[in-house]
């Protein structure tokens, strides 16, 4: 499937092309994903490094992580998941390679994704228009399809139009990152493949712009402290707009010194 890539000639002009994506849009909700490095391709975790994984393994490496994940952290969990997505939200939450891809329905949270890291390689935000489903429970997260043995309408009719290939969920916000992040997953039935989607774009955002992008997100309410919530955000967030301007020579600091009298003058 080919790819519909959008470059730009000035940070203007993609800045404003930006702002007005989904203006007068009618369907279903654009989904943005951004990442800071252009050549990554939309393959979750799980499946990465692709060239290490073959289909076979994926399955049996994705269940003994999970298997290990539930038997250490039950005993600290003060909520215990009772569905494998919640224990898939629960993973990719705390950094376990999973089948599922983040997404976002705010395309301020995506650009700040595609402009956190790597000022030296081009970052990129891919959207789509694509349903959501927020009572996931119908779904099987392994074959992205209804559950075997469901009954009903269910059987007969596609509730999203990539279903047996990909699913979009929504989690529940019972975190306040979930919520300032406006999160969506999509979760493949083969987290080694590429992602590929009709309709999708992709946006090529230059290196060079990124640190001037930060600005404009922070003065959009879209920064560190807001993505991360809590104090690691906090500083993350300072060290990204006070330490590295000085770090990068952006500004200098004064020390001045006053000589004072000796203490038998004063």
């Amino acid at each position: 499937m080919a790819e519909n890539i959008k470059h730009f000639e000035d940070i203007n002009e993609f800045w404003n092309t930006y702002l007005a994506i989904g203006a007068g849009h009618n369907g279903p909700p654009l989904l943005f994903r951004g990442v800071s490095n252009v050549a990554h391709e939309l393959i979750p975790a799980l499946g990465r490094p692709k060239e290490h994984m073959i289909d076979q393994s994926i399955d049996m490496i994705e269940m003994k992580m999970m298997s290990e994940f539930k038997r250490l952290s039950m005993p600290v969990l003060d909520i215990k998941p009772e569905t494998d997505w919640e224990w898939l939200f629960l993973a990719q939450h705390y950094g376990l390679p999973t089948r599922l891809l983040d997404w976002s329905t705010n395309p301020l949270v995506a650009l700040y994704f595609a402009v956190e890291h790597h000022d030296d390689k081009d970052g990129v935000v891919n959207y789509l228009s694509h349903l959501i489903a927020d009572d996931y429970a119908e779904f099987d997260p392994y074959t992205a399809d209804i559950r075997k043995g469901t009954k009903g309408i269910l059987q007969i009719i596609a509730l999203q139009p990539s279903q047996g290939v990909v699913v979009f969920v929504r989690p529940q916000y019972k975190d306040v990152r979930y919520l300032n992040q406006r999160s969506i997953f999509s979760c493949p039935a083969n987290p080694v493949e590429p992602l590929a989607i009709e309709g999708m774009e992709k946006l090529v955002i230059r290196g060079e712009w990124k640190h001037e992008l930060r600005k404009r997100l922070r003065a959009l309410g879209v920064s560190a402290s807001f993505i991360y919530p809590g104090i690691s955000g906090v500083a993350q967030e300072v060290k990204t707009f006070e330490h590295h301007r000085y770090a990068q020579g952006r500004a200098k600091t004064i020390t001045a010194m006053l000589e004072l009298p000796p203490l038998n003058q004063l």
